[in-house]
């Protein structure tokens, strides 16, 4: 059975939402302190409040001590509230919540056993699919008009379907990788953000390197349209699936490829905040992107298993996931005197 990619340890359960949890409480607890303690990000937060509160007074008017003292309680107690159930949101979804389905998938894709070449022969088989192949053999027992019906519009294409059911059980269990690859490379983003906005946030004092508050998202996986040879003839030539074999390439979270780079560093915390809270936009918005695709992908291969499946049903004919109703099975007694299927002379 293929073996699921397993989750790196820090993007998995309880150690990640301690890990976010955590983080997110210590940037909050760094810009409540450069707020209040840099010159540059004090005056940023009296300004902005004074502006705020009195809309109607000059931008210069005196300030009273006792309302400077208001401000510096709302930045302990009010102004980054905010931080930790921002991030709390990036708990979810949990990768691993699709290894049920997953190995389910690929247990269900042991069972046929084979494999198709790219001439579209399939070899291989359990002992239960040795069977389609042993009636065949069966089958020249018997001669009549139900039994080349048989072979021939039954188990014929019977055989070809087992190995397309194989790779459609594969493709879908891709898909579902991918989307587990983009959940922890979301998982990774959001670590990567909270280190990369605490250094933002405590470079204020001594002044910060831009390079080192940089910060980029990582949740695209590779989108490819090449599928296996059997799935060539489904009508999914020009789909847009996630290509698993690129996306796991470099690793289920790659070191490098990210996405979009973000500047956190800014003159104040203030200005931090914000970009600190812009970057959250950008990795929600690229995570809906990623997850547009995934719906996408799975709901074409159902579009296409279900347009195959009414085609057969209405002409009772062959088709790449289903087979006919052989005319044996609709055989009446009189057919059968009649010498339609009968043991071979």
């Amino acid at each position: 059975m293929t073996a699921r990619t397993a989750t790196p340890p820090e993007l998995a359960g309880a150690a990640y939402e301690q890990t976010v949890r955590r983080q997110a409480q210590r940037l909050e607890e760094e810009l409540i302190r450069q707020t209040l303690e840099d010159v540059a990000s004090w005056k940023r937060a009296v300004d902005d409040k004074w502006a705020n509160d009195h809309p109607d007074l000059p931008f210069n008017s005196p300030i009273p001590p006792e309302e400077v003292e208001q401000y510096r309680v709302r930045v302990r107690t009010q102004d980054y509230e905010w931080v930790v159930p921002s991030f709390e949101r990036f708990l979810v979804p949990d990768p691993d919540e699709l290894n049920q389905a997953i190995d389910a998938l690929a247990q269900i894709e042991a069972m046929f056993e084979g494999e198709a070449d790219f001439s579209g022969n399939w070899t291989g088989a359990s002992a239960a699919l040795v069977r389609v192949n042993d009636v065949r053999t069966e089958m020249s027992g018997w001669q009549g008009s139900f039994a080349s019906n048989f072979a021939d519009s039954f188990v014929t294409p019977l055989q070809n379907v087992v190995p397309n059911h194989r790779e459609l059980i594969r493709l879908s269990r891709e898909q579902l990788e991918c989307t587990k690859a983009i959940y922890c490379r979301l998982r990774r983003s959001v670590l990567d953000l909270l280190e990369q906005s605490i250094k933002a946030t405590q470079g204020l004092s001594g002044g910060c390197d831009p390079d080192v508050a940089k910060w980029g998202t990582i949740t695209a996986v590779v989108i490819g349209t090449a599928l296996g040879p059997v799935a060539t003839g489904w009508g999914l030539v020009a789909a847009v699936l996630l290509d698993a074999g690129g996306t796991f390439a470099g690793g289920l979270v790659p070191d490098g490829g990210r996405k979009t780079e973000s500047d956190l560093a800014a003159p104040t915390a203030t200005e931090v905040a914000m970009n600190i809270h812009a970057a959250m936009s950008t990795l929600g918005n690229d995570l809906f992107g990623e997850e547009e695709v995934a719906t996408a992908a799975m709901r074409m291969i159902a579009g296409v298993i279900g347009d195959h499946r009414q085609a057969v049903t209405r002409s009772n004919r062959s088709g790449p996931f289903s087979v006919p109703t052989p005319a044996l099975a609709d055989a009446t007694p009189a057919q059968l005197m009649e010498g339609a299927f009968r043991p071979a002379r």
